[in-house]
């Protein structure tokens, strides 16, 4: 979440009367933004120190009454899984060793990510990339003062905020929204790599809580193609996390063989 449930977005402590980030009328510098954001969620040492994490909850996609368990490990420097178990289909599964980027899914077997795809996923994983380092972000621009539809106490909501176009470092631009208030995401707009191509996905965040010292999104909706799925967090613990669980697949060990 944001980055992983849409990137993992872990940090913590808003400012209860924030400063504003510009003149009235005048957009902020998207570096503003950002840096606004990392304090919000706890600020760079927080995010820096951070140790691994262990996430369980729920995954639901309403319109095709689905529903399953999710259960989320992630550790520092940049490795991660996720697993989603549903009645019926079986173990959705996908993960970052460090090196290596890939996923199992029952109606599409085991894949290994290349090109943008496992680009994405080095950023999803990566613990510090909410802190928009140099090596992934190549600029920021505010680019609109405008409103982000979310959830806020399980409502639809619109939500004032600033709209920020990230250039990364491989040329790939997408659009982020953080709330004006709180300094917290909101959402994104990012065109997805996927199986099945690139698809624009639209994304939005709520119920930030802390956890140890860094606050992450404990509700994640993510409408893709117009199908909506939902990542809804139950349980969140700070855990030494061990290598074993990170290792590859025997199914994906034989995709990197050949």
């Amino acid at each position: 979440m944001r980055k992983f449930f849409h990137r993992f977005a872990l940090g913590a402590v808003v400012v209860a009367m924030p400063m504003p980030l510009a003149a009235q009328g005048a957009l902020p510098d998207g570096r503003a933004v950002i840096n606004r954001y990392i304090e919000a969620i706890g600020g760079r040492d927080a995010i820096m120190s951070q140790g691994g994490h262990h996430f369980q909850g729920e995954f639901v996609a309403p319109a095709q009454g689905i529903t399953g368990d999710l259960d989320i490990y992630a550790a520092p420097p940049n490795r991660m899984r996720l697993s989603i178990s549903i009645q019926g289909i079986g173990e959705i599964r996908t993960g970052f060793d460090g090196t290596t980027g890939w996923s199992i899914n029952p109606m599409m077997g085991p894949m290994i990510m290349d090109s943008l795809q496992l680009r994405q996923m080095k950023q999803q994983a990566d613990a510090y990339a909410n802190l928009y380092p140099d090596s992934m972000i190549a600029a920021l621009e505010t680019v609109a003062d405008t409103t982000f539809t979310t959830m806020v106490d399980s409502t639809s909501t619109e939500v004032p905020c600033y709209k920020v176009k990230v250039t990364t470092t491989w040329g790939e631009e997408y659009y982020e929204f953080f709330a004006k208030d709180s300094g917290l995401q909101v959402g994104s707009v990012r065109t997805v790599a996927s199986p099945m191509g690139d698809v624009e996905s639209t994304t939005a965040l709520s119920d930030w809580r802390d956890v140890d010292g860094v606050k992450a999104p404990f509700r994640t909706i993510q409408n893709t193609m117009g199908m909506e799925n939902r990542l809804i967090i139950t349980k969140a613990e700070s855990m030494v996390v061990p290598d074993s669980v990170f290792a590859l697949p025997p199914e994906i060990q034989a995709l990197v063989k050949k």
